[in-house]
């Protein structure tokens, strides 16, 4: 079970739940947006300064994209055992493993508003002991299809 998004993946793969803050590295989309952006700041900045910004855009926008492909965080909730687990990862390799909670509890779950770049974010919290921030989601819709995800899908076996 995969459901698309552009953000964040949710996957299931047999009683472990993924949730991932991977973007994709799509090279169509990259094609096309420079391709885009060449074309308007050679029309805007005339051509030669257009065709330097448009190479610095190129660039700069590689990287981001490469980057947030190769970084990313992993959420792994267990309905067997009831564990939750954050995984930082750098392509494909686990860096860094922390176990969150040895119990998961759905209603542990806070998300907090967050500004940035005149955009509302949500950073998702899970309380324990401390406070354990996990992702942030771009918007309202990615909040809402968590939050029922959790509720409708993740139930935990093991309560022991």
């Amino acid at each position: 079970m995969n459901e698309r998004e552009d953000y964040f993946r949710i996957s299931k793969n047999g009683h472990v739940h993924t949730l991932s803050d991977r973007i994709p590295f799509n090279w169509k989309e990259l094609m096309i947006w420079t391709s885009t952006s060449f074309i308007f700041l050679i029309l805007f900045l005339g051509f030669g300064v257009g065709i330097f910004v448009a190479i610095l855009t190129l660039i700069g926008y590689t990287f981001y994209r490469f980057a947030s492909w190769i970084y990313y965080t992993e959420l792994k909730i267990d309905e067997q055992t009831g564990k939750i687990t954050r995984l930082k990862k750098i392509l494909d390799r686990t860096q860094k493993a922390e176990l969150i909670a040895d119990k998961f509890d759905p209603n542990r779950f806070e998300y907090s508003e967050l500004t940035r770049s005149g955009k509302t974010k949500f950073l998702i919290n899970y309380r324990t002991h401390k406070n354990n921030e996990l992702l942030i989601l771009k918007n309202k819709s990615d909040k809402e299809l968590i939050e029922k995800y959790i509720a409708d899908k993740i139930t935990v076996y093991n309560t022991v």
